[in-house]
């Protein structure tokens, strides 16, 4: 029990340390991502504003222009295009301020549009003053408007260099988020791998103990099984034959004297006969295989012989050559398995013929139950629990265990040992 709380914590934190450093990648990740979808906006925009600047000057060269041909020729035509470059000169200045949101152009934008104005002044002054009182009236006060020209273009290139400033700090700003991301999601990477690598090599460390252990406590438990069954034989059977035996010798002397107290002493060896057989069958039970290398054999032949005796199936014991199993754990751990599927066709088989094979070759030994019963189910829920256990003893003795169903009906239950878990020496048959 606690080997199983020391591996269930060791397990949740393995799985807690990842979560942790998966949530802060992923907290630096979203940081940057946010970071970046922000600095690349303000990069949009700080674009926009350079190219809607050159379209402002543009739009207000033309103004000027169409505003010189008007003055100039008088035609209607130019007066048309004049207003319609005023009109694109407004825009800009709207769409300008709506795009910008950094405060320091903002204020240039104010003395950009300030000095905008003072030009569209001069050049509504100029063109009403054609309208009203001809050429000559005009050309009086037209001038050629450089000095404010070259004030808007210093203020539009205050503004563009502010703007390419901050597009060089944004720039190594998204370097810098990009470094750092990189980093962090290598180091992480790294130490979830070191991580997970810990983890695994703990919990295969712990899993492999606790198999080691699971299958010590098997062992010990079959051990202490064959002591107690040997205990039984050797010294509980024995006392009782010789009481059987001395009772035995005072029914022969009483039967001189007294017909009746020689029958009462009858009935007696009669009861400790029986209780030794009970306890013969009980050290069998403890301890069904035989300490020799063909004790496998004997225990399932004795096996089959039992379960005929005791039901009406026909249940035979297939072996067509000697099997030699030198290790006692192996040959318990295939005795039980033939037991439990042998008590499993008996109680839910409900078949007519039972067979168990032991077959041996060069490279595996194969143990083989089969009936003729009703074979498995179709859907089944879960595996019983006789079934993991013999799929259990299997695996710790290095087994395959299979269950299927027959060829036309009932169940073969199979369990392949590879020759390779005994010693070289052990191997042969």
């Amino acid at each position: 029990m606690k080997l199983e709380i020391s591996l269930s914590r060791k397990i949740a934190i393995g799985f807690a340390l990842a979560l942790l450093i998966l949530a802060v990648i992923g907290a630096v990740a979203y940081h940057s991502a946010v970071q970046f979808a922000e600095s690349a906006d303000i990069v949009a925009r700080s674009h926009q504003i350079i190219a809607k600047l050159e379209a402002t000057i543009g739009d207000l060269a033309s103004a000027e222009s169409e505003a010189r041909g008007y003055v100039i020729s008088g035609d209607e035509h130019y007066l048309d295009l004049y207003h319609i470059s005023v009109s694109a000169v407004e825009t800009d200045m709207k769409q300008l301020y709506a795009i910008t949101m950094d405060s320091a152009i903002k204020q240039r934008l104010a003395i950009l549009e300030n000095l905008i104005q003072q030009r569209l002044g001069k050049l509504k002054i100029s063109v009403e003053t054609r309208k009203l009182e001809g050429l000559e009236a005009a050309s009086k006060i037209v001038g050629p408007g450089k000095r404010l020209m070259d004030a808007v273009r210093q203020a539009v290139d205050d503004i563009e260099t502010l703007e390419n400033k901050l597009l060089d700090e944004r720039h190594r700003l998204a370097e810098s988020l990009a470094s750092r991301t990189i980093t962090i999601v290598i180091l992480g990477n790294l130490l979830a791998v070191v991580v997970a690598g810990a983890s695994t090599i703990i919990l295969t460390s712990d899993i492999a103990h606790r198999e080691r252990l699971e299958k010590e406590v098997m062992e010990i438990s079959e051990r202490e099984q064959r002591r107690i069954g040997q205990d039984l034989h050797d010294g509980l059977c024995q006392r009782l034959t010789g009481i059987a035996l001395l009772n035995r010798s005072l029914e022969r002397k009483l039967a001189a004297k007294s017909m009746a107290e020689a029958a009462e002493t009858a009935r007696v060896t009669e009861l400790i006969n029986t209780g030794i057989e009970e306890a013969r069958q009980v050290t069998r039970g403890l301890h069904p295989v035989p300490d020799e290398p063909v004790g496998l054999m004997i225990a399932l032949r004795e096996l089959v012989d039992g379960a005929q005796s005791q039901s009406k199936l026909a249940c035979r014991f297939d072996c067509p050559v000697t099997v030699v199993i030198p290790d006692r754990t192996v040959a318990t751990h295939l005795y039980r398995i033939a037991q439990e599927a042998l008590q499993n066709a008996l109680r839910h088989a409900r078949a007519a013929n039972i067979i168990i094979a032991l077959q041996a070759d060069e490279n595996h030994i194969t143990l083989t139950v089969s009936d003729d019963g009703c074979g498995l189910p179709d859907h089944r829920s879960r595996r019983g629990l006789g079934l993991e256990i013999m799929d259990y003893r299997a695996h710790a003795m290095g087994a395959t265990l299979t269950v299927r169903r027959g060829k036309e009906r009932g169940t073969v239950m199979t369990c392949t040992l590879p020759r390779e878990v005994f010693k070289p020496d052990e191997a042969t048959s």
